[in-house]
């Protein structure tokens, strides 16, 4: 199927496309699963990524977060959703080694898009774990265009996948930056979507929100997701259940009433990843 073949199956096919109010914003996480690409038997990257750009462009969230985002999928996913996204241009602070075009900086890149119509980026950060690292987060400062008094705060992340003690270094310092956030910008709601690696019920889990006042979304409202987890392999229709979900939208509660969660599955979305696409729709409070 075409992009817009896509998009209209997943209109037809889905509940909740349209936010029922304006006043919601929408926020989406989403890993599209760079690291298999290569077994056999997987669609090509140009139809995975019209799968998953089909996604984006149905829902249609203000923010979006993606993981394992590599050099061969950046700029078609750019060319695909630039008539309603831009990303921000986010330097590499800490590790002056690595440039915006290296493969092996973007082979687990972490890109945040928003809606280019409705906001504009006043700050933004992009950091790495560790030097030699391909794991890290992005986080922008957004101003809505309609009303300059309305901020939000959006950090996209991936923790490792290997190594607890590695994984947990990455968690406490993406809290160092979480608490540095919530102090510099006491007023301003913070998302935090990603593929933490971590269960809600993972200690780590814990370290990352400790003392910040937040909460992962799927706790803050009425959950009626018929499928919570990802799946084995690209293309599979089989879920791996029972452990709990990896992927996560955690938010300020004091300053976002979350309205909507969901998790999005179906036959033509396991064809982009393994990964099933999460959204929220919140309100500001």
């Amino acid at each position: 199927m075409s992009l817009h073949e896509y998009c209209s199956f997943f209109e037809k096919t889905h509940q909740n496309v349209k936010k029922e109010e304006n006043s919601f914003i929408r926020i989406m996480t989403s890993n599209i699963l760079h690291s298999r690409a290569g077994e056999p038997a997987k669609k090509n990257w140009e139809e995975r990524v019209d799968i998953m750009s089909a996604v984006y462009l149905t829902f249609l969230p203000d923010f979006l977060g993606l993981q394992e985002v590599g050099y061969q999928q950046y700029e078609p996913f750019l060319r695909r959703l630039s008539e309603v996204y831009a990303t921000p241009n986010t330097p590499l602070g800490e590790h002056p080694n690595y440039t915006y075009h290296e493969a092996e900086y973007i082979q687990n890149h972490v890109p945040i898009f928003y809606n280019k119509h409705k906001y504009r980026v006043l700050d933004s950060r992009y950091h790495l774990f560790e030097e030699q690292s391909l794991w890290g987060y992005q986080w922008a400062l957004y101003q809505s265009r309609e009303n300059p008094e309305q901020k939000l705060i959006h950090m996209n992340l991936h923790f490792f996948s290997g190594l607890p003690d590695q994984r947990k270094r990455g968690v406490l310092d993406t809290h160092r930056e979480l608490v540095h956030l919530r102090r510099h910008y006491p007023s301003v709601p913070i998302v935090v979507t990603g593929d933490y690696n971590l269960t809600e019920h993972d200690e780590s889990f814990a370290l990352l929100l400790d003392g910040l006042s937040m909460k992962t979304a799927m706790h803050l409202t009425e959950r009626n997701d018929n499928h919570i987890g990802w799946c084995h392999e690209v293309g599979s229709m089989d879920l791996v259940m029972g452990k709990g979900t990896y992927d996560h939208i955690s938010i300020t509660p004091d300053l976002l009433e979350v309205k909507l969660h969901r998790v999005l599955y179906d036959e033509q979305m396991v064809g982009g990843s393994d990964h099933n696409p999460m959204f929220i729709d919140v309100k500001l409070r």
